[in-house]
């Protein structure tokens, strides 16, 4: 093998790659949809205006009750932003509740979740001090809040449930027409004994599928409901609270040091795998097939006979594939300098800054190394048979027939990356990393819960073996089909060609 022919080659096809526009595109699109996945659908809520319903209460107390424990449970989140003094959300408060910071700091989140619902039913009046200051202040808390409008309620907090969910008073009769039009999207009826064993509760709405809503006002109804039977039972409202009170597991990361509670961004992390393998497939599947469209159109037009006048085909083949891969790490670099420069700068823009900052902390030099590592090694394998596969044949419809075996290793690791990242640490899941083919898809989907060091060594070793192995079959393959202008080759004839000497 002659290293300067190689280069020669390498050279010519990367420049030929980079040169086309189509190339440029490609470079811009790939993490436009990327980053598409995660934002939009984020972004389309932050978007998504009030949700407009209406009640119909044949109980005569119960919808004003869920709506005093609704207006109480914002009245908590507005003192939590006021005791957080400087925090970006805080900076959005109007003066009537920026003015109780002070106080509202004072109190643990418990004493604000009851102050809050105290503000908006009347009672008990509170017996803290700086809670007792807010109180005073109920009136005009009160009032501000009967005048606030969801969107000025959006651009304090989008949390707020007035800001999510507006109602309506709409006449009886008109419910159904005000719903069918889209005026409404949806309305409740209450029955006359809510308190009932089979009291009926009903929903109505034209789009079932949108669940916001409907699982919201529930819990809220359910709620004021359980606390209204426990007082009929003659039980006390701490104890009612302690009856209706979930279990809630606290999640804690266990570590070769330790445990540890578990942040947001460790959460995110768990399914970053996911956009690894994404990424991987696309570089793949889009930058491999580059090498055998090359390979067929050079052997159409005859430019491939006059390489061979002066290279022999195995610096053909080896210059080809090192030029495509040359391609390939200058693609999926920049998607990694644009993803990563694109959730820095427009998560914050689309007041996404949280989630963006959870995906980039979620994001270790770890896990970018052996991704490259294993973009490398797998585009190799895959370069190396599609190479194969595009000199022995004539164009691209009798390479379909070849296609099939690679395409169907490439989609079974796109089925499986739920179930690893789920369960990253399964036998089944370490077994299957050492399938050459899958490798590079099954490790990056077992990076949520880091494998060994031993399985990253390992795989990446018996990898590169059979990289190693697959270049010099397809130079042996190569080195046959490119002269060959008859029929393609059948699969073991292929297989011959791949063995001989």
């Amino acid at each position: 093998m002659k290293l300067h022919d190689v280069l020669l080659v390498a050279r010519r096809d990367y420049v030929a790659y980079v040169g086309r526009r189509r190339f440029w595109i490609s470079l811009l699109i790939t993490p436009a949809i990327f980053l598409a996945f995660m934002l939009v659908p984020g972004l389309i809520s932050q978007f998504h205006g009030a949700r407009h319903y209406a009640v119909v209460d044949h109980s005569g107390w119960l919808l004003q009750a869920v709506e005093q424990r609704i207006e109480g449970q914002d009245f908590a989140k507005l003192l939590d932003l006021a005791a957080q003094g400087s925090a970006a959300s805080a900076t959005k408060l109007p003066a009537t509740w920026s003015a109780l910071a002070p106080q509202a700091a004072k109190l643990d989140a418990a004493s604000r979740a009851t102050l809050g619902q105290a503000l908006a039913s009347g009672a008990p009046a509170p017996t803290d001090p700086a809670a007792q200051m807010i109180w005073r202040q109920r009136d005009a808390l009160l009032h501000w809040y009967a005048s606030l409008t969801p969107d000025a309620a959006a651009r304090i907090d989008r949390s707020l449930y007035v800001a999510r969910f507006q109602r309506v008073d709409t006449p009886a009769a008109s419910l159904q027409g005000a719903t069918a039009q889209g005026k409404l999207d949806g309305y409740f009826t209450f029955p006359k004994d809510p308190l009932a064993a089979d009291a009926a509760y009903t929903y109505a709405s034209r789009n079932l599928t949108d669940t916001d809503l409907r699982d919201w006002y529930a819990g809220a109804v359910s709620a004021v409901v359980q606390a209204r039977r426990a007082s009929r039972a003659g039980l006390s409202s701490d104890e009612a609270r302690l009856l209706a009170q979930a279990v809630s597991f606290q999640g804690q990361l266990v570590t070769e040091h330790g445990h540890k509670a578990v942040t947001a961004a460790e959460k995110v992390a768990q399914w970053l795998p996911v956009g690894y393998v994404y990424l991987l497939f696309i570089s793949i599947m889009q930058i491999a097939q580059l090498l055998m469209m090359s390979t067929i159109e050079e052997k159409s037009n005859r430019i491939a006979e006059m390489l061979l006048a002066a290279i022999e085909p195995s610096d053909i083949m080896a210059g080809k594939t090192l030029g495509v891969a040359g391609v390939g790490v200058t693609l999926v670099g920049s998607w990694l300098v644009i993803i990563l420069g694109l959730l820095a700068t427009v998560g914050a823009a689309l007041s996404m800054g949280g989630v963006a900052a959870q995906i980039l902390a979620g994001i270790s030099a770890w896990n970018i190394v052996w991704f490259l590592v294993y973009f490398v090694l797998g585009f190799l394998l895959y370069a190396a048979v599609m190479g194969a596969v595009g000199a022995s044949v004539n164009n691209i419809r009798e390479a379909q027939p070849y296609m099939t075996p690679v395409m169907l290793f490439l989609m079974l690791p796109l089925i499986l990356m739920v179930p690893v990242a789920q369960d990253p640490t399964a036998l089944w899941a370490r077994v299957l990393s050492y399938v050459p083919p899958l490798t590079p898809f099954m490790m990056m989907s077992r990076s949520a819960a880091p494998p060994p060091l031993a399985d990253y060594i390992a795989t990446t070793a018996l990898l590169a073996v059979t990289v190693v192995i697959a270049l010099v079959a397809a130079g042996k393959v190569f080195r046959r089909g490119l002269l060959n202008a008859g029929a393609p080759p059948k699969l073991r004839e292929l297989m011959a060609w791949a063995r001989s000497r």
